[in-house]
């Protein structure tokens, strides 16, 4: 056997042992589901806010970076 069977197979296995487990607690499957999309959700819609413009001594005002 080769390392990529053995990776798919155990890969394969844990994707039906999580099917079955999702299968018999499905609240527990459907919430884990709802934190992972508010998670991806959160991540895509962060707001970035700007940091404060600062007054030099020369009265010019500079925008520093936004990061």
């Amino acid at each position: 056997m080769t390392i990529s069977i053995i990776f798919s197979t155990v890969f394969e296995t844990a994707l039906v042992g999580f099917g079955l487990w999702a299968l018999f607690n499905e609240d527990k499957f459907i919430a884990f589901e709802e934190r992972l999309l508010s998670f991806v959700r959160r991540r895509r819609l962060k707001v970035r806010t700007a940091q404060p413009v600062k007054i030099t001594k020369s009265k010019v005002l500079r925008v520093t970076d936004f990061d």
